[in-house]
């Protein structure tokens, strides 16, 4: 009970939502089971106003539902202003409500002495305690788990697009290799992936798992597998070769051409070619 409520059961946009349909609520209520007595004003009325007994339930409801709005009007603007210095916990919130009714139900019980002078002052404040409570609880219980509801509602959105977005970012992590058919035959950790060097109707994908470097056969030609891997830094160096830029360590030249030394063992020194050679100093002016 002294835990604090939610900031969302406060917040401004559910406060102006609750001073609206509370009255409302209030309104069709009174309007249908007229839980006060209204015959004895509106006999009243009758000696001097033409003015229908259904028409004169509908105004006294309708003015006691502006006082009941006033009053919750007032008392959500002090609970802005309290809440913006201090918590407010359940138990307090629970009083705060119960010092809404309190006063509602004095305020209704003054109105209903105009009303009904047949009961005592004791038995209309209790008829008027219940009956504002009625009229209150209801609506502010249906508000308590709209809040409630709408702001889970929020955090499961939220939680789904955080997954999406850890997917999203899951799946850029790791490389894809498809045969000829685009089946899926190897997922590698970016990283992971060094090498990867055409084998006639093959492609030979050199990977390092755990400390050692290894290679697989898939069926399906360079071409294919580059045209899937555009963008993921996994480039054309040769018409035989794809390296991962991230493993590149050495570029050296000799009088055979210029080659890329990836540091691993087990794994070739690759040729570049002129063809493909400004892929690679893009990414020399990239990594400067």
């Amino acid at each position: 009970m002294h835990k604090p409520i939610p900031a969302f059961i406060y917040s401004k946009a559910n406060q102006i939502f609750m001073i609206l349909f509370v009255p409302l609520f209030a309104l069709i209520f009174i309007g249908t089971y007229r839980p006060f007595d209204f015959d004895r004003i509106g006999e009243i009325l009758d000696l001097h106003i033409n003015i229908s007994n259904e028409s004169f339930v509908l105004l006294s409801a309708l003015i006691m539902v502006l006082s009941g709005m006033a009053i919750g009007a007032i008392s959500r603007l002090i609970m802005g202003y309290y809440t913006k210095r201090h918590q407010l916990t359940y138990l307090g919130y629970i009083l705060w409500i119960l010092g809404e009714i309190g006063v509602m139900a004095t305020l209704f019980t003054f109105f209903t002495l105009f009303t009904d002078t047949d009961k005592s002052l004791p038995e209309l404040l209790r008829n008027s305690y219940v009956n504002t409570a009625l009229i209150v609880l209801i609506p502010y219980t249906l508000s308590y788990i709209l809040f409630v509801l709408r702001d889970k509602m929020g955090e499961l959105k939220a939680l789904r697009q955080q997954i999406e977005k850890d997917e999203t970012v899951l799946q850029k992590a790791y490389i894809q290799i498809l045969d000829e058919k685009g089946e899926m035959r190897l997922s590698i950790r970016r990283d992971n992936l060094v090498l990867i060097e055409s084998a006639d109707n093959y492609v030979c994908v050199y990977y390092i798992n755990g400390d050692k470097a290894k290679k697989t056969m898939v069926r399906n030609t360079l071409g294919r597998v580059a045209d899937h891997l555009n963008g993921a830094r996994i480039v054309r160096c040769h018409r035989s070769y794809m390296i991962n830029l991230d493993h590149v360590q050495v570029l050296h030249r000799d009088k055979e051409g210029v080659f890329i030394e990836l540091g691993i063992e087990g794994v070739p020194d690759v040729p570049i070619s002129r063809t493909y050679a400004q892929n690679i100093t893009d990414w020399i002016s990239y990594k400067e």
